[in-house]
């Protein structure tokens, strides 16, 4: 059996006494002798986080929890689209037009929300509106893509002025300005069911901490230096990506339906789009979007039924204009 080193054995009561007296009738000297040695490398922090259940505070102690936090914010935004009329059931069922709110972040506290019916209608509200803007802008450069498709099919030569916006469009879509039909199949909206379920499972329902940060709702990587991004915890050695970061929401659904518009991954879900497909029906050409392939396209289906999604493919903006800035 090893031998106890004198550090260990002065951990023990009575030998710790006895170092004591030895100290101090040899000096400064015997005292480096018997302090334990202070390593050079620094213990890892600490970090407190909210306990998941109750903690005894000592031997024998009652448990104690943490006070529940009120998410002040969640709560008086529900309460200003409730004073806006914008019921969520009546949407669903589409008895109501959306309202046009705009926010620019979701709340911070939302997390804390504990009651989950007013946690996923207040998420659900906040995004569908801006993503019916974004269809709308598209929907208005594909309108103008008719036109000028139409003109050129009859021969008809295009200005200046319409030839430089064709080239633009073509250049924002990566694609050519004399391929009207690929262009028609990129210039176009995403229904808004499945812009709801995808940003629900990639973003925790709006609790995750790249939304909290950077409204990063569907976890879009970016290796650009035009790009603000937050460097994921858990990212790889060697790896060198971020979760690109937006100013505001509606931001990160314009980014994530361009993504769907223009990345080779969706070809098939522009072509079955085109082809008039549902919000369900393309969940299954998404699979490339995550890691879990069939999975994740199962996952957004159950978000889509479970929550009546569906439907609001059909919604319709409120020609009535209402802000909400936080």
């Amino acid at each position: 059996m090893p031998k106890n080193t004198l550090y260990e054995v002065s951990l023990r009561p009575r030998f710790a006494l006895a170092s004591a007296v030895v100290a101090v009738g040899l000096g400064m000297t015997a005292l480096r002798v018997f302090a334990p040695v202070v390593p050079t490398t620094p213990l890892p922090a600490l970090v407190m986080v909210e306990p998941e259940r109750p903690v005894a505070t000592g031997l024998g102690a009652k448990e104690t929890v943490a006070p529940p936090v009120v998410p002040t914010e969640s709560l008086a935004l529900a309460k200003r689209y409730d004073a806006q009329g914008y019921d969520w059931d009546a949407v669903l069922s589409g008895d109501s037009d959306v309202p046009r709110v705009s926010v620019k972040t979701l709340p911070k506290d939302l997390v804390h929300l504990q009651n989950v019916d007013l946690k996923k209608s207040l998420f659900f509200r906040t995004l569908l509106p801006m993503a019916l803007q974004v269809n709308d802008e598209i929907a208005a450069d594909r309108e103008r893509l008719l036109d000028l498709k139409a003109k050129a099919d009859a021969d008809d030569e295009l200005t200046h002025a319409e030839t430089a916006w064709l080239n633009r469009v073509a250049a924002k879509y990566g694609s050519d300005p004399e391929n009207f039909e690929q262009l028609l199949r990129r210039v176009d909206g995403v229904p808004p069911s499945l812009v709801l379920a995808q940003a629900a499972e990639e973003s925790g329902w709006g609790t995750s901490r790249f939304v909290r940060e950077g409204n990063a709702l569907f976890g879009q990587w970016t290796w650009s230096d035009d790009h603000r991004g937050i460097v994921p915890v858990a990212r790889g050695e060697g790896e060198t990506h971020k979760i690109r970061a937006f100013p505001n929401v509606k931001g990160a659904i314009a980014a994530y339906v361009h993504n769907l518009n223009t990345h080779p991954a969706y070809e098939r879900f522009r072509i079955q789009r085109a082809m008039g497909a549902s919000g369900y029906q393309l969940t299954a050409t998404l699979d490339q979007y995550s890691e879990r392939r069939e999975k994740y396209v199962d996952t957004l289906r159950s978000i889509m039924s479970a929550n009546r999604l569906a439907s609001l493919d059909q919604a319709k903006l409120s020609e009535e204009i209402h802000l909400v800035s936080r």
